[in-house]
């Protein structure tokens, strides 16, 4: 995932180059909106492969939204932290974001049965004798060798779910679990 991480931070520093050239002349929600299309989509893109990258390539994409955060809202760097200015703007951190994506993904796969070849590999876990947790809407987490294995869909996207709240995993209406969701991973990052 290494050059995918580094064309990606290439692509959206050519675009943050670009937007602090015309930043003083447009409103910050013009900004924020070529921000958004630009550079968010750029680091969401296929974000859900990014699930136990290394620690490096993470801290390079956090970089990248940071400056574009920066540029929005037309902080310099020693003016207020990069956590204060994407909590303003309201924007997920990298790190939530490929969380959130896991978890859509495995809400459409568990949920609604879609796509169908995502939905074949993951399984509802089900206690050998009734338990409180028979409730809990937990998925099963398949046993695995190697941190390639940890990464798979079948693996990560089990662990996702089962690390949100009972009143998140819940959810039955896809709108809804999105919106609980983000809450969720937002009030988390405020913490």
């Amino acid at each position: 995932m290494n050059s995918h991480v580094n064309e990606t931070v290439k692509s959206c520093n050519f675009h943050l180059q670009a937007l602090r050239h015309i930043r003083p002349s447009i409103t910050r929600e013009v900004a924020n909106t070529i921000a958004c299309s630009l550079i968010s989509s750029r680091i969401d893109y296929c974000n859900s492969l990014l699930i136990g990258v290394s620690e490096l390539n993470l801290d390079k994409l956090q970089r990248v939204q940071n400056r574009a955060a920066r540029i929005v809202c037309s902080a310099g760097r020693r003016q207020r932290s990069s956590r204060d200015l994407l909590a303003e703007l309201h924007w997920l951190p990298v790190r939530c974001r490929i969380e959130y994506k896991m978890a859509v993904l495995c809400f459409k796969a568990f949920r609604q049965q879609q796509p169908p070849y995502l939905s074949s590999s993951i399984q509802q876990h089900i206690p050998q004798r009734s338990l409180r947790s028979s409730v809990a809407e937990l998925l099963h987490i398949p046993r695995h060798k190697t941190v390639l294995g940890s990464r798979r869909f079948s693996v990560a996207a089990p662990r996702t779910w089962n690390s949100l709240p009972l009143f998140v995993r819940t959810v039955n209406n896809f709108t809804g679990f999105k919106t609980v969701l983000k809450t969720h991973l937002f009030r988390r990052f405020m913490e």
